[in-house]
């Protein structure tokens, strides 16, 4: 009951604009089901190739989005999250940011150590993605983070917000973030204020609606 209350505050009205000065709309996606997903077998390999409903799911999510406007669009560094936004930033002629804060951490519970932020090897984009998707102006932007625990995990994912409340909160604007499944959960828990385990773990491809309001108190409102 806890969960249903705090989570599923449910709008027919789901993808229409506000439009609210002070407020703000983040729409959360997780990357495209991959190979991984389906076999449970989480090689390097099956964590970037798309299943066939991946792919489908890829094609759905470009035509829903270019229903929509945003402002800003965030990308986790990953191949399985780059890979999936890119065919709708082709199609539209955007660009998006990369943000290794995003990028996936956080599937063990162990609470045994404090968290740091920790500066992994440097991300490198090939020339087809430089055309779609650029850096932050800080040097930490373009490296991964090497997380030696879960603590560390949730400083990476703290670290992010932190950067999305000095860069977007009460601006009035609609930005979208391209994710996962772990890493998404602890992000909604983070903006939301409340324990992940509140928090359901979002679908492949599937729209997530945070609002703001003029207050600065974020809801869920629901997904799609």
């Amino acid at each position: 009951m806890r969960r249903l209350m705090l989570t599923f505050i449910l709008l027919l009205t789901f993808g229409s604009t506000w439009g609210e000065e002070g407020g703000l709309d983040i729409y959360f996606v997780r990357h495209a089901e991959t190979v991984a997903n389906v076999t449970g077998v989480h090689s390097k390999e099956n964590s970037r190739t798309f299943s066939a409903e991946g792919n489908r799911q890829i094609k759905h999510l470009t035509e829903q989005l270019k229903s929509m406007h945003f402002d800003a669009i965030l990308v986790s560094p990953k191949a399985r999250t780059i890979n999936t936004i890119l065919p709708y930033l082709k199609e539209t002629q955007q660009t998006a940011v990369v943000f290794p804060e995003f990028t996936e951490c956080c599937w063990s519970r162990d609470l045994s150590k404090n968290g740091e932020l920790v500066q992994g090897k440097p991300i490198h984009l090939d020339e087809e993605q430089q055309q779609y998707f650029v850096f932050r102006g800080d040097e930490s932007s373009r490296h991964w983070y090497a997380n030696g625990s879960y603590a560390d995990g949730i400083a990476q994912v703290r670290h992010g917000v932190e950067i999305l409340k000095n860069d977007y909160f009460g601006s009035g604007k609609s930005i979208l973030i391209v994710a996962h499944y772990h890493s998404g959960q602890v992000l909604m828990a983070e903006l939301l204020g409340t324990s992940r385990d509140n928090i359901p773990g979002p679908q492949n491809a599937k729209l997530v609606h945070l609002r703001q309001d003029k207050d600065g108190q974020l809801t869920l409102l629901g997904s799609k």
